[in-house]
């Protein structure tokens, strides 16, 4: 649909018919302002004038291409590429009086016997005349969008030699217009090469401007503007043309200044723009609200709405404005601001990571959830329920129940057989082999189907992996077999938590046979961790303060808890009392020093972590193959402190020395790959973990995604994604990672389908964001 937009037509005041102005002497006066409606077929830019200065829709691409960008980038300078824009032009005419008068000369000339100067005024009557018919011809096809047309019309007035200036820069727009880069260079070459002929115009400094800023001497245009004199019929399009120039110079304060002195034109739209590139969210959305009133740029405008509420998590009104969008025209999200998936900086890039990083961060609460689930303890099988079957087996053939005696001693038999598996996967967990652990304690669930503990340490294992889906189904079946295992039910509510499942009724179920069963050990410590997963942070306090309990659990959420109340010195107690009852461990040393982290000596705080890390000895194997939280905890320590490199080096060595673990070794370089932006070398990693060792869990699947999309590798990640969402379809990073990638391959009816997916929400993406392509 064209935009209808206002345009500015210059014309000549009409002379006092007694007056005579000789024909050299036309163009200095100053000319008043007509307004007029023109329409923009091809990019809903705000227009300037060529000749009369204003229009108006001349930066809203630009400005929403470099709005999503990431504000750490270092190309900071614009691409030499004039914007395709319909620009305004001025209609020039003259008194009918005074051609009159200057024929009357000529005749009287020429009836006095002068027949050649008389013929000479004839001849520039004449010229000027058909300048001027070709002129305004051309303004006239330009604003019926016929360009080719106009840009004869230009080409013929400036042959003429007359407004070859102001004829050169329509034709340049002309050339433009019709995707005729080489020609529209060559026509701003021509009006820069005649503008001297425009000195004694009002407007000189003002084409000057403009014609450098076409050539793309933004900082020399500006400069111009500067120190333009003041001309009040285009301070409008002046303060316009600043504004333009100062967004693409990155000085969008200053730009917002300019805009809001232009006062003849709506200008929320591109004010709107502005003030999303500058992160001022609800400010633009108030602008951009206000310009929906414009039909004619009204998608326009719901498309940049729509991206913003991708950033502020608004999923579902971004998806919606699309589907509206797309319905009318499925080319118009993708043609005009076409969108690339790109990883978060703040969580990748070094400078920005460290600036950002706070003990808020580090605490998240998916963090401490991942704590809560490295602390908790493995358990064992129960020998006592063995022990009844055999028993019940012997009573039954005592009785020559021999049916009863068979099934009593079979199950018996299997469970037995249970355990014993089950003892030997919880030593492979033990011994940080996480993953072959799991596998181990997923096949026997086939022997043994009914058995709580079985189940709990397969969901611990799950948890511990990062695939909380999958947790919450076996935390779940364990609670159910058994409702006296209360960490498996208060760890089904922990996970349904982070997979935004409904648990209001397991809630009030756990917390019914908790208080029924007085003999619970840590009752206290499971009601803390429900009221947390409900947001109440208050009741740790009375909890921590009659605690008395010694387990490591229990003392590691206590830590926890006196950070999250703000009782340090409680936290940091029970940290020193993890630390004792556990010296090698990397987690439990990773707590000890981020709660000693300090911005402002950051160097120092560097040292003792390479003292302490490097020199000490850590059971490194848990960084292989150990929970997932050590792994990200570590890494975000090595990247605060500035140490990713090194480590990396580190692990690299470990990989060429030994042959034992080695896919776990390459997982972490794999990671750390991706905090040092090697990731061709993570995508490449990945790929032969995923394919040659059989590595498909739902978070390996996501991690290669992420270095598929930090490798540009888009078609990868989706195929990644997809993968991991059917093992894990409640994760919303892959749900709004394959929104973003589908909206890049232009398949919008399916990243419509994931915004809606994710409703609207607080959900903010760790991993991603996008940027627009220019």
């Amino acid at each position: 649909m064209a935009d209808e937009q206002k345009e500015e037509v210059v014309i000549l005041e009409k002379d006092d018919e007694n007056s005579i102005v000789p024909l050299e002497e036309l163009e200095t006066k100053e000319e008043p302002v007509v307004e007029q409606q023109i329409q923009n077929k091809k990019n809903n830019f705000l227009m300037f004038g060529l000749i009369g200065g204003g229009a108006f829709i001349l930066f809203l691409i630009l400005i929403l291409v470099l709005l999503f960008k990431n504000n750490g980038s270092s190309d900071k300078t614009p691409k030499l590429e004039p914007p395709k824009t319909v620009k305004q032009t001025e209609i020039k005419t003259f008194s009918p009086s005074k051609i009159d008068d200057m024929l009357k000369k000529a005749n009287k000339l020429y009836e006095s016997g002068n027949k050649f100067e008389a013929l000479k005024i004839y001849e520039n009557v004449a010229i000027y005349n058909e300048a001027l018919s070709n002129y305004n011809l051309g303004v006239s096809q330009m604003n019926q969008y016929k360009f080719k047309d106009a840009l004869e019309s230009f080409k013929k007035a400036i042959t003429n030699q007359e407004n070859t200036s102001v004829s050169a820069l329509n034709a340049a727009v002309c050339a433009l217009e019709l995707n005729e880069i080489q020609l529209f260079k060559y026509y701003i070459d021509i009006a820069n090469a005649f503008l001297a002929g425009e000195s004694d115009s009002s407007l000189y400094a003002y084409y000057n401007a403009i014609i450098n800023y076409y050539k793309g001497y933004y900082i020399e245009a500006l400069n111009i503007l500067e120190n333009a004199p003041t001309n009040k019929y285009y301070e409008n399009q002046k303060n316009y043309l600043r504004a333009k120039i100062l967004s693409y110079l990155y000085l969008d304060s200053d730009s917002i200044k300019a805009l809001n002195k232009v006062d003849s034109y709506d200008v929320n739209l591109p004010l709107g723009l502005l003030e999303a590139r500058s992160g001022n969210y609800e400010i633009a959305k108030k602008y951009l609200n206000k310009a929906l009133v414009d039909e004619k740029n009204a998608n326009l405008t719901k498309l940049a709405i729509a991206l913003i509420n991708l950033k502020t998590g608004e999923f579902a009104q971004a998806g919606m404005a699309l589907k509206d969008i797309n319905e009318k025209n499925e080319t118009f999200a993708s043609s005009k601001y076409p969108i690339k998936a790109a990883l978060n900086p703040e969580l990748f890039d070094l400078d920005i990571a460290q600036n950002s990083f706070d003990l808020e961060t580090f605490f998240s609460i998916n963090n401490i959830y991942e704590m809560l689930f490295y602390f908790a303890p493995y358990k064992v099988f129960d020998a006592k329920q063995t022990m009844d079957y055999i028993r019940k087996g012997g009573i039954s053939l005592f009785l020559d129940e021999n049916n009863e005696a068979d099934e009593y001693l079979k199950a018996s038999r299997t469970l037995s057989k249970a355990n014993l598996n089950l003892s030997k996967a919880i030593a492979v967990a033990l011994d940080y082999n996480l993953r072959e652990a799991n596998s181990q304690l997923l096949n026997i669930t086939k022997l043994y189907t009914n058995h709580s503990i079985l189940h709990y340490n397969l969901a611990l294992t799950y948890a511990q992996l990062g695939n909380f889906s999958e947790s919450y189904k076996h935390f779940i079946t364990s609670y159910h077999l058994d409702p006296k295992n209360h960490l498996s039910g208060v760890f089904a509510i922990v996970t349904s938590t982070m997979i935004n499942k409904e648990n209001k009724k397991l809630i009030a179920e756990v917390i019914e046979n908790l208080d029924q069963d007085g003999a619970a050990e840590d009752r206290d410590m499971y009601h803390a961790i429900i009221q947390l997963t409900l947001g109440n942070k208050g009741a740790l306090l009375n909890w921590l303060e009659n605690d008395k309990s010694k387990n490591v659990l229990n003392i590691a959420f206590g830590s926890i808890a006196g950070y999250l109340i703000g009782k340090n010195d409680t936290s940091d107690k029970k940290t020193e009392q993890l630390k004792t009852m556990l010296p090698n461990d990397i987690l439990v040393n990773i707590l000890n020093f981020t709660s000693k982290f300090d911005k402002n000596n950051i160097k120092e705080y560097a040292k003792d972590i390479q003292y302490n890390f490097f020199n000490n000895k850590l059971n490194k194997e848990s960084l292989y193959g150990g929970a997932n939280i050590i792994r990200v905890s570590f890494t975000k320590l090595l990247q605060i402190s500035g140490l990713l490199n090194v480590q990396r080096d580190r692990i690299k060595k470990d990989l060429e020395l030994t042959n034992d673990n080695h896919q776990n070794i390459m997982q972490t370089l794999a990671y750390l790959d991706l905090f040092t932006n090697n990731y061709e070398e993570a995508y490449t990693i990945y790929n032969d973990l995923i394919d040659n060792y059989n590595m498909r869990d739902s978070n390996s699947l996501f991690l290669a995604s992420v270095a598929s999309i930090g490798a540009n590798h888009p078609e990868s990640a989706i195929g990644y994604l997809r993968l991991s969402k059917i093992i894990d379809p409640t994760s919303k990073e892959s749900i709004f990672a394959l929104g973003l990638l589908y909206q890049e391959v232009g398949n919008i009816d399916a990243a419509i389908t994931q915004y809606i997916s994710l409703g609207d929400s607080d959900f903010k993406s760790e991993f991603f964001t996008f940027n627009l392509v220019d």
